[in-house]
């Protein structure tokens, strides 16, 4: 079986990864996306992936949910950025608002 091309985008490169760390297929995916039929789900969340296509922003929001990820990770330009929305996601609220204060202080 050949080895999957890498993502040529930033969406595509995250959403595949985070795809793998979950332990999710294309199938689950693309059943998550309401699929029924894997010969057309699978094919299109590859496009995304691949960045041949570009998921409409409904589509992109409930990739998100399903993955349990912000959307703006997808988004982000930049790594660094893209992690700390990321561990900011995963702060509890009280923790946000204390790094908020402490990054306004800093700027």
């Amino acid at each position: 079986m050949p080895s999957p091309k890498p993502a040529s985008s930033t969406y595509g490169r995250r959403l595949r990864a985070a795809r793998l760390a979950a332990g999710l297929s294309l199938g689950d995916m693309s059943e998550a996306l309401g699929h029924d039929d894997y010969s057309t789900g699978a094919p299109q969340v590859s496009r995304y992936e691949r960045g041949e296509q570009s998921p409409r922003p409904r589509i992109a929001e409930t990739i998100a949910g399903y993955l349990g990820l912000p959307l703006a990770y997808f988004y982000a330009e930049d790594d660094k950025l893209a992690e700390l929305i990321l561990l900011y996601s995963r702060m509890p609220a009280r923790k946000q608002n204390e790094l908020l204060k402490q990054l306004r202080e800093q700027s």
